[in-house]
């Protein structure tokens, strides 16, 4: 008969967990090695480049810092702010140009099509008019005829 000893057992699954813990953590090392060396081959291989960047690293800074000083004061210049209001002022001006040259343009585009109908009205008027004078005219002339 076997008799089961649970902390046998227990033991047992623990060193098995351990060592594939151990195998995971030494292929980790690996990778982690081989990134180390191809990160020292790059750094090595371009040593110069490095070195020229961080000797022309203050000057561009000072460069940076300078430009922000002359775009800080240019933004805070009370000129350029007024010109950015008077430039908004024109902007709208234009716009409400823009709606008056649109409302005007409507009105005389329906005031074409009104005097267009109008005129065609009259036309149709003129015409129902000389029908009806002919028509006068037919009459005294069956009246003058038929004497």
């Amino acid at each position: 008969m076997v008799t089961l000893n649970l902390r046998l057992i227990g033991d047992i699954i623990l060193v098995v967990v351990g060592i594939i813990a151990i195998i995971f953590l030494a292929l980790f090392l690996k990778k982690a090695s081989g990134l180390v060396q191809s990160i020292q081959k790059i750094v090595d291989k371009n040593q110069d480049n490095l070195d020229d960047i961080i000797t022309k690293l203050p000057n561009l800074v000072d460069q940076a810092n300078i430009l922000v000083e002359n775009v800080n004061g240019l933004v805070s210049d009370p000129n350029l702010k007024m010109a950015i209001s008077n430039a908004n002022l024109a902007i709208s001006n234009v716009s409400d140009i823009t709606v008056d040259v649109k409302d005007t343009v409507n009105y005389f585009g329906e005031s074409v099509v009104d005097t267009t109908d109008t005129f065609g009205e009259g036309i149709a008027s003129i015409n129902d008019y000389a029908s009806l004078i002919m028509d006068v005219f037919d009459i005294v002339k069956s009246v003058i005829s038929g004497r």
